[in-house]
């Protein structure tokens, strides 16, 4: 792999752990296209991103975990445990396909990510139904599995409860955190080769995650929520369209 190539996946890695530790999610939303666009294979992709998405969400979770709801989110990971089966078996499926294929649904995922997000605005309360959970968790854990992108499904939920900030990023980082190691070794058992070669990567770049983090805390607690997710979701939205347009241009 030439050395402009690992210094592309060092940038989209530090902007993408410094979105995530500012908002709370969007590391595999911006992450996950750019690398498949660059060439890299999507299971080796996923597994990347999950590894550097362990490590943003542990540094995180260091400077939060006086707010993070415990109880809440060991069920929320062992949910999302469960579903990630799910996930992974279509990973299996998708990465046969070819390049204009994977692109395509990947930028379907994204713009309905966003627009799910943009559209689901529940006036936030103290606490929800736990079937919302449910749904939110599973969901997440298939995205997870498939594309890396098990984010916004849970992002949309505690958006919908009256937390604060910090505890509403607590609760996400503890959740990756406690989940995410599970996905990999799924992963490793799946792919073990090319799983193994991304891991060793995502390691490499462990002190470009650690800044990414560390500039991104310093952004959420400067900036509002809001304005920080409408730069995001403009930018996800491009990314999305610029993955979906190729394919229906050739219609």
């Amino acid at each position: 792999m030439p050395l402009p190539h690992y210094l592309f996946i060092a940038v989209v890695l530090f902007i993408a752990s410094a979105l995530q530790s500012a908002i709370g999610f969007a590391f595999a939303l911006l992450a996950t296209p750019l690398l498949v666009f660059a060439g890299m294979p999507l299971t080796d992709t996923v597994a990347l991103i999950s590894t550097c998405s362990l490590l943003q969400s542990g540094f995180g979770l260091l400077k939060l975990r006086e707010f993070v709801p415990w109880r809440l989110s060991l069920w929320a990971t062992l949910v999302r445990v469960a579903s990630l089966v799910v996930g992974i078996y279509l990973l299996k499926k998708l990465s046969t396909s070819g390049a204009a294929q994977i692109r395509l649904a990947l930028g379907c995922v994204i713009c309905g990510m966003v627009f799910l997000q943009l559209l689901l605005r529940p006036e936030p309360k103290k606490s929800r139904h736990w079937l919302w959970g449910l749904l939110a968790f599973g969901g997440s854990g298939v995205f997870s599995g498939l594309c890396g992108m098990g984010g916004p499904p849970m992002v949309i939920w505690v958006m919908a409860h009256d937390w604060c900030n910090e505890k509403s990023r607590a609760f996400l980082f503890s959740v990756f955190v406690m989940a995410i190691p599970i996905q990999l070794a799924m992963l490793y058992l799946s792919f073990s080769s090319s799983i193994s070669r991304s891991l060793l990567l995502a390691l490499i770049m462990t002190p470009i995650v650690y800044c990414g983090t560390a500039l991104g805390l310093k952004i959420g607690a400067r900036f509002s929520k809001e304005k920080l997710r409408f730069l995001v979701y403009a930018t996800l939205l491009l990314i999305g369209l610029g993955a979906i347009m190729p394919s229906l241009l050739k219609q």
